[in-house]
């Protein structure tokens, strides 16, 4: 709780960057914060499966409990076995949420985010203040939002170019959206346009009826979905390496799980004397290893460095393969002894 609860808090700051610039309409603001949420479990479910195997069985190691349990011919592969049940729980949860929840939330979001970016009064444009437009190198300043025509109204941009900058005034502007490209733009009416070279005396002045400024793309977590989006049959279907990449990134949740709790408990062996935290520290390390090295897998995967029937599998075994040496070499000590 400790970790969502921080989590969603980076989330909301976040969140609330992207409505200052003027990048994410505030009506979106909780949508936002509920696929961070979703996104979040993602990571953070695998994450507290492990740690609360991890501490409870180090805890049992020290009060000897496990010893008793191998003294009665219990193994270490049989203590595995008992959490199957947890193990297939969180694994169907976890296909589910990622698979298929989060894909179905990011494209609502989508389209909700980009229903209220065409309403003036949600654009996170303010009255009489100076804006920049993120990802450009604008600054946008508007007198007046006439939210019951939808337009606005006494605008000034400033728009800085690699040879020249541009300074327009405007009497009034409307919002539309390109029909084939998708991109956002606004619609100036009746102003000037001034073009020039700071330093320099070549300027020259125009005078519009219309004039039309791109807008940047919307950028944010709830907006950028792209591969996100898609649901798994678009991406099975799709030759993309960043396509391969996100099908990797969907089933690792669960997967993680499987490997995370194998981990857990091949680490778990303490003796009495051991500090009470060593083992947490240990599996702590492990944990960001493994996540480091999917991040790294996905990242091959998208720039096509590695093919995609290989992916990140390679990740999960080596811990795979890891995890099953130390309990095989515990289980071989105990029926050496």
């Amino acid at each position: 709780m400790v970790l969502f609860v921080f989590s969603v808090g980076l989330s909301f700051a976040d969140a609330l960057r992207l409505i200052a610039r003027g990048v994410l309409p505030a009506s979106m603001l909780y949508v936002e914060l509920g696929l961070s949420s979703i996104d979040v479990l993602t990571i953070l479910l695998p994450l507290s499966m492990y740690l609360a195997v991890l501490t409870k069985l180090a805890q049992m190691y020290r009060n000897h409990e496990i010893v008793m349990f191998h003294a009665s011919g219990v193994s270490s592969k049989q203590l595995l076995r008992m959490y199957l049940p947890q193990m297939l729980f969180f694994f169907v949860f976890l296909s589910v949420l990622s698979v298929f929840v989060l894909p179905y939330v990011s494209r609502t979001s989508e389209k909700l985010t980009l229903a209220a970016s065409k309403d003036v009064s949600l654009m996170g444009l303010k009255e009489g203040v100076f804006q920049e437009l993120s990802g450009s190198n604008a600054v946008i300043y508007v007198r007046k939002l006439n939210v019951k025509e939808n337009r606005l109204e006494n605008i000034f941009l400033n728009v800085k170019h690699k040879d020249r900058v541009d300074t327009l005034t405007a009497e009034y502007g409307y919002q539309y959206e390109d029909e084939n490209t998708k991109e956002r733009y606004i619609s100036l009416y009746n102003g000037f346009r001034n073009e020039g070279v700071p330093g320099s005396l070549k300027y020259n002045l125009l005078r519009f009826d219309r004039n039309d400024i791109k807008l940047p793309r919307l950028k944010g977590k709830s907006v950028d979905v792209d591969e996100q989006g898609k649901t798994l049959a678009a991406l099975l279907a799709s030759s993309r390496s960043e396509d391969k990449a996100e099908i990797h990134r969907r089933i690792a949740p669960a997967i993680n799980i499987v490997v995370l709790i194998l981990i857990a408990l091949s680490i778990s062996k303490s003796n009495p004397r051991d500090g009470k935290y060593g083992s947490l520290v240990l599996g702590l390390l492990i944990f960001t290893v493994y996540i480091n090295l999917l991040f790294i897998a996905f990242s091959l995967i998208a720039q096509n460095k590695v093919p995609s029937w290989l992916g990140a599998w390679w990740v999960h075994l080596i811990f795979v393969a890891y995890g099953y040496w130390r309990i095989y070499r515990a289980d071989h000590a105990f029926k050496g002894v």
